[in-house]
């Protein structure tokens, strides 16, 4: 089996999910208190993340701010999550790279398996299998139909995606694979594949990139 691995945000989606989420949310008006609350939290460890205060780096930001939002989802019934959660699956269709969209139909004629791979939660993700992915993998949020807490999920960011990936497709041939990224955190698993891709790569993957003749989509 060929995989062909594909990132969410900055890959697939030309934005980051969770202020678009954050919007939404706010627009819905689902329980805004709460939801400033958590945007309060996460735009303060962003200033530190930019200040490069208290150790907070572009990715300790990124899997707190993941955390901090299933706290902001068990503030809500399920059954209002659900149809939040497609409500921005329909959202997030208008925001598609479209030559990462066409380069999926590509891969799979050509015999790859693909797969969106992220650490963003995977009943954020669901829906986008029908867009055409043969698997979703993201972040586990739910427990026997129990939402988890911020303390309790693991995000999957930077070596642990490469973990999960080898696990689940122990069989996978992946010198035969290709691997789509935006971001330097991304490096495990384009080091994994014998055909890593840079796709609007941010400056770091994208020296990286060229030092190792990776291909890039810009």
């Amino acid at each position: 089996m060929k995989l062909a691995i594909y990132d969410f945000d900055g890959t697939y989606i030309n934005v980051q999910t969770l202020p678009m989420l954050f919007k939404l949310w706010n627009k819905q008006r689902i329980n805004r208190r709460a939801c400033r609350k958590y945007k309060r939290i996460i735009y303060t460890r962003y200033f530190f993340h930019k200040l490069n205060l208290f150790g907070w780096n572009k990715q300790t930001f990124r899997t707190n701010a993941m955390a901090l939002t299933a706290d902001l989802f068990k503030t809500v019934e399920f059954d209002v999550l659900e149809n939040f959660l497609y409500d921005f699956y329909l959202e997030m269709l208008k925001y598609r790279n479209p030559k990462i969209v066409q380069q999926i139909k590509l891969d799979k004629e050509a015999g790859y398996y693909t797969v969106l791979l992220s650490g963003n939660f995977d009943i954020i993700l669901k829906p986008f299998l029908k867009e055409g992915f043969d698997q979703v993998i993201g972040t586990d949020i739910l427990v026997d139909k129990r939402l988890m807490s911020s303390e309790e999920v693991n995000i999957i960011i930077h070596n642990r995606k490469q973990e999960i990936i080898t696990k689940r497709f122990p069989d996978a041939d992946f010198k035969a694979s290709k691997a789509y990224a935006d971001s330097n955190y991304d490096l495990p698993i384009l080091e994994l594949v014998g055909h890593p891709v840079a796709v609007n790569p941010d400056p770091e993957l994208l020296e990286i990139a060229k030092k190792r003749n990776f291909e890039i989509i810009n």
